[in-house]
């Protein structure tokens, strides 16, 4: 009986786990005020235009332009990396630790900290996400003027 309570137990747990992640995964995708394109796991404030989905940028690009802000320690930055590696994107990376003009860069386009910060054709972005960079690259591209 004892086993029973204890496998019943363990189900229940798991399914609670399971049915929550939905709910955990929940990303916002919004611009600020600035333009930027911020994801984050909260809502966004209600001073930013939480309607604009697809943000213009100020120029038509040329080609793809892609700065890493990174640590040499970061998994998530050699991920980032590795990301625009792959689908032959060049881009540049900026060690926040050993060169401090970087680090100064990245602190007036980032005020919340953290690595990686990716600046995609002018779109920032927080972290290692692949869906967004992709959509970055992708409004970036449809953007162009033939």
């Amino acid at each position: 009986m004892k086993k029973l309570t204890l496998f019943l137990s363990m189900v229940f747990a798991s399914s609670l786990v399971l049915s929550a992640q939905p709910v955990l995964s929940k990303l916002y995708r919004w611009v600020d005020d600035n333009g930027n394109i911020r994801v984050t796991d909260y809502p966004p404030p209600s001073s930013s235009s939480a309607g604009r989905n697809d943000p213009t940028p100020q120029a038509p690009v040329a080609r793809q332009q892609v700065e890493l802000y990174i640590t040499s320690w970061c998994p998530y930055c050699r991920k980032a990396e590795d990301f625009f590696r792959a689908r032959g994107i060049p881009f540049k990376s900026y060690d926040i630790e050993k060169d401090k003009e970087a680090a100064a860069r990245k602190n007036q386009l980032d005020k919340e900290g953290g690595v990686p910060f990716a600046v995609i054709n002018g779109f920032t972005i927080h972290g290692f996400n692949p869906e967004v960079y992709a959509d970055a690259l992708r409004d970036s591209e449809n953007a162009k003027i033939p």
